[in-house]
């Protein structure tokens, strides 16, 4: 079973005993791995677009194609201005 606070990070909150349970059987019935299931759950990440193009997330400046890449599980609101 996945770690709770790797769900927590993809969910963007802490999830109770119940939520786990349906993001696993949700994977299950839907052949999704946990962190692809914990996904369709998920609170997005709201980033601001810094003046070089990129957007600072956990203490990295990444374009949003690393972003992507780094972090396939979760989802952003990228906003620039």
């Amino acid at each position: 079973m996945m770690q709770t606070d790797e769900l927590s990070k993809i969910l963007g909150y802490e999830p109770g005993r119940e939520q786990r349970l349906i993001i696993m059987r949700y994977a299950r019935d839907h052949n999704l791995t946990p962190p692809e299931a914990a996904q369709k759950f998920a609170m997005p990440n709201m980033l601001f677009e810094n003046e070089d193009g990129t957007f600072e997330f956990e203490g990295e400046n990444l374009t949003p194609e690393q972003l992507n890449a780094k972090y396939p599980y979760y989802k952003f609101v990228l906003i620039r201005s």
